[in-house]
């Protein structure tokens, strides 16, 4: 029954915030370049799914975000993402060197969530904290596919004058896409994400804090970017310039 009611209680947190539960990260892994913007137009669906004794129920609903990206170093970008993922604030720390034209590794935290009260002193908050490790797999015309394991953590709460009730999950997750290079300032990258929580806490001021596991149900996301900037220049290997046909259109 914990596990249900945990399960419940974070898919009403992400339908009420019109599909705020975003597991979808919609960027490469290497970093803009200093000095570089990035604007994305980030359309797609949600679905959220509990599976029972008795079968399984699943809910979809779209989801749409706008997000903008800055290059304060060659290694490190931040941003804002706005929309069905409520405000989410991003960074992203490249770990491998700028340079390298075949592989880019980088830690992308990030932080969502919103507060919201009314007159009868009722409030309620959701906030989610993901830390994704992108691995970002470059190809010589500068497209670039890109695997995102991830775990999060969320946090739902509600209350009262009187009473309070909050979820605590603990999740691990995975996405996958590809950031097509059209023309040097413009990338269309399609990405699917899921995520499961597997840990999770419920407490209310009148009963103990529950603690469970092995939740069965979750979350999954299809999104298609629209990625408007020039980021960091193409830098081929050697080799490529030796076979390269500058006719030639990467995919």
């Amino acid at each position: 029954m914990m596990r249900r009611a945990v399960v419940v209680a974070a898919l009403c947190g992400g339908l009420g915030g019109t599909g705020c539960v975003s597991v979808s990260h919609v960027q490469t892994a290497d970093t803009l370049g200093a000095g570089k913007f990035q604007i994305a137009i980030e359309p797609g669906v949600g679905g959220a799914a509990v599976i029972g004794e008795s079968g399984a129920a699943g809910v979809y609903y779209p989801h749409i975000d706008l997000a903008a990206r800055f290059g304060v170093t060659e290694r490190l970008d931040l941003g804002v993402r706005f929309g069905s993922s409520l405000a989410e604030l991003q960074s992203k720390f490249l770990l491998t060197t700028p340079d390298d034209p075949n592989l880019a590794i980088s830690l992308a935290p990030s932080v969502m969530g919103v507060f919201v009260g009314n007159d009868d002193a009722a409030v309620g908050s959701y906030v989610n904290l993901a830390v994704p490790l992108l691995v970002g797999f470059k190809t010589a015309g500068g497209s670039e596919l890109v695997l995102g394991p991830r775990v999060s953590a969320t946090r739902i709460a509600a209350g009262s004058s009187t009473e309070n009730a909050a979820v605590n999950l603990l999740s691990v997750g995975a996405s996958v896409g590809y950031a097509l290079r059209v023309t040097e300032g413009f990338r269309l990258m399609p990405e699917v994400g899921i995520s499961v929580p597997i840990v999770g806490e419920f407490n209310t001021t009148d009963s103990s804090s529950e603690l469970g596991a092995g939740f069965e149900g979750g979350f999954v996301q299809f999104k298609l970017g629209f990625l408007f900037g020039r980021g960091r220049s193409i830098r081929r290997d050697v080799r490529d310039y030796n076979t390269a046909d500058s006719s030639d259109v990467d995919i």
